[in-house]
């Protein structure tokens, strides 16, 4: 399988050296394609709040490495009784500390070899596999992590110097099963830029007379101010304010609101004392006079804007007051006028999203297996399952008819 082209080698490292580790990702970070989430920020924190043993996989054309990712093993059990093993990627896989929720997840490669890179590490992750076994990945944007290009490459699993072609030929027995979908928004300041648009005239007429009915309704209130936090002390304080409004509009269990888990608060406190500083983490805290309206917190990354999270105060009792709908025009205002490239929401389906969007994207999380007794029997209970929920809604349907 060589080439004129250099191959590339892949291989699995069990427990490397965390400084050895953060030098060469950060190293390949800086030829990647940007990405907050695969910044040494994120999994640097990631791995010190949460990971105590790893594997990695990495890639290499010749001496130059070219392909990293960290992947987290998990014993899968039921009753008791383990069935298997779950490998995730920049995941532990314990819904607590995934809670975290990473996104645009994928492995970290150089970018002009990205296509190629991706499947010969997915091949090295699954050959570590067998029987029951998964390789977990997500929330990622809808890439093939199984074919390869038209490139002629090698893969060499480990240091046995495994022959490439089993590793190419097994991966195209792998089954993919998607096990959360969702979209992902965005507002991409360009086209407007392009079109000589303001956020203004972008928006629909409804959307703009809602924003503005509810800023005047807050202007008489008093100032509607935005702070951001310039200290780690302000950060982290703007931060546990959002507590209360967060746990109150989305429960106050660990599964419900991550400001009920503490290993969330751990990884978020230790990520905006490292992040704040960079001003890669943003937290505003938003006001009009005495009245607060709650806290968004954001990142700022190869500059965007990525809108992580909200915790707003919906308790006026007024539905003409939108908190969240103002918060996002003026962030997105400020964001415009210094110059960022665009405004990112991230996964989620929500009305506001849609209101500022122009461009949208599918996250999934994605498993992959190779073909087991126990899956087929799994696929064959789901498919029934299916097909006697459709019965039932048809015979519903039909004596519903007079």
């Amino acid at each position: 399988m060589e080439s004129k082209n250099s191959s590339i080698q892949c291989e699995w490292m069990v427990n490397p050296d965390q400084k050895w580790l953060e030098r060469h990702w950060r190293a390949l970070e800086a030829q990647a394609e940007p990405n907050l989430f695969l910044s040494w920020l994120w999994i640097g924190t990631w791995l010190d709040c949460f990971v105590d043993n790893c594997c990695v996989v990495l890639a290499r054309q010749e001496d130059k490495i070219v392909g990293l990712g960290i992947i987290v093993m998990k014993e899968k059990k039921i009753a008791g009784l383990s069935y298997g093993r779950q490998f995730c990627l920049h995941r532990t896989g314990i819904p607590s500390q995934d809670q975290i929720w990473i996104e645009y997840n994928d492995f970290l490669m150089e970018k002009a070899l990205a296509n190629t890179v991706r499947p010969l590490m997915t091949a090295c992750v699954m050959s570590q596999m067998n029987g029951t076994d998964i390789f977990e990945i997500g929330a990622s944007l809808d890439v093939d992590f199984v074919n390869h290009g038209p490139q002629s490459v090698a893969a060499d699993c480990g240091s046995g110097g495994a022959d490439p072609q089993p590793v190419l030929s097994g991966l195209a027995l792998a089954e993919k099963e998607v096990v959360w979908e969702s979209v992902g928004f965005a507002l991409d300041f360009g086209p407007l830029k392009d079109e000589q648009q303001t956020l203004d005239s972008f928006l629909s007429r409804n959307a703009r007379y809602q924003i503005k009915r509810s800023l005047k309704k807050y202007s008489a209130l008093g100032e509607v101010k935005i702070t951001t936090a310039s200290s780690v002390t302000q950060g982290l304080e703007f931060f546990n304010h959002a507590a209360d409004y967060h746990l109150s509009r989305w429960g106050s269990k660990s599964e419900q609101s991550g400001f009920a888990n503490p290993g969330f608060l751990h990884f978020h406190h230790e990520l905006i004392r490292r992040g704040l500083p960079q001003r890669q983490v943003a937290i505003h805290h938003l006001q009009a006079g005495e009245e607060d309206l709650g806290v968004i917190y954001n990142f700022h990354h190869a500059n965007w804007v990525l809108f992580y999270l909200s915790a707003l105060n919906y308790g006026s009792g007024d539905n003409h007051l939108k908190p969240g709908l103002v918060a996002h025009y003026l962030l997105i205002q400020d964001a415009w006028n210094k110059g960022a490239l665009g405004y990112d929401f991230m996964g989620g389906i929500a009305r506001y999203k849609k209101t500022f969007a122009n461009r949208e994207c599918r996250l999934a999380i994605s498993q992959f297996r190779y073909p087991h007794f126990t899956y087929s029997v799994k696929k064959v209970i789901r498919a029934l399952k299916r097909r006697a929920l459709k019965r039932r809604v048809l015979s519903e349907s039909s004596s519903d008819c007079p």
